[in-house]
């Protein structure tokens, strides 16, 4: 049988990978790029998974470290949505031009 608290670490890394969705779905919900039927699911799995984390142990070092990494990386996927990184132009690294052409 597995141990409570290997699978409230379990829920805990699921958790924190919500909130990483959760916070680059809100930043394209508020720019208007999806629509907000979009964020309902990921709000919802985090508030689940973190629901029943904290039901299972109360607030303890799990439920603690769960609620900063999912805010670290709920930030993080936010920020990282509002600075997409630009568009690499792979025609130009596969073919590179050779010297003397144009």
């Amino acid at each position: 049988m597995v141990p409570l608290g290997l699978v409230r670490v379990a829920l805990g890394l699921l958790t924190v990978f919500f909130a990483h969705f959760l916070g680059r779905a809100a930043v394209r919900t508020a720019r208007g790029v999806q629509a907000p039927s979009r964020l309902t699911p990921w709000l919802i799995r985090f508030l689940l998974a973190l629901g029943a984390i904290v039901w299972s142990g109360g607030l303890d070092l799990v439920a603690i470290v769960t609620l900063v990494l999912s805010g670290a990386t709920g930030g993080y996927g936010a920020w990282r949505e509002l600075r997409p990184r630009p568009p690499e132009n792979f025609v130009a690294r596969m073919f590179p031009k050779e010297p003397g052409e144009g």
